[in-house]
């Protein structure tokens, strides 16, 4: 599809462990690494993903909190008139590990929408996989 609406998947590196208040998750510990994340925006992608390479900003969702102390952020829009940012997600948890309770799922059942790499997972071919999947749909 190529509407402005989806899902999508930020990938970001944090360079050394970090203790970073997340909203009211509260005082959480980073492992350095990448971590992932799956969000969402039926409406506006282009916008929301511009909004999260961003630094300095508004502090409203969890992911800003962590984003802040970031040194890459890569986008990874996954263009859909549906709702697959917590299929996503789960898709995501079978390749890595979960990242803090809560995070980024406080509107959802999902565990959390986090997940964490020790390297890029641009550089693994299950990656690309799992965003082939939900970029190119298999025809019915």
């Amino acid at each position: 599809e190529i509407r402005d609406g989806g899902a999508y998947i930020l990938l970001l590196r944090l360079p050394r462990v970090r203790r970073i208040q997340i909203g009211a998750l509260g005082d959480l510990r980073f492992e350095p690494g990448w971590y992932l994340y799956a969000g969402s925006a039926l409406r506006g992608l282009d916008a929301r993903i511009a909004r999260h390479r961003r630094i300095r900003k508004r502090l409203h969702w969890h992911i800003d909190y962590l984003r802040r102390a970031c040194t890459e952020v890569v986008a990874l829009p996954i263009r859909s008139s549906r709702r697959d940012e917590c299929s996503v997600a789960d898709a995501i948890s079978r390749l890595y590990h979960r990242g803090p309770t809560g995070f980024g799922a406080s509107d959802c059942d999902c565990v959390a929408h986090l997940f964490q790499a020790d390297d890029n997972p641009l550089h693994h071919r299950s990656f690309h996989d799992l965003l082939q999947a939900y970029r190119m749909r298999a025809p019915e």
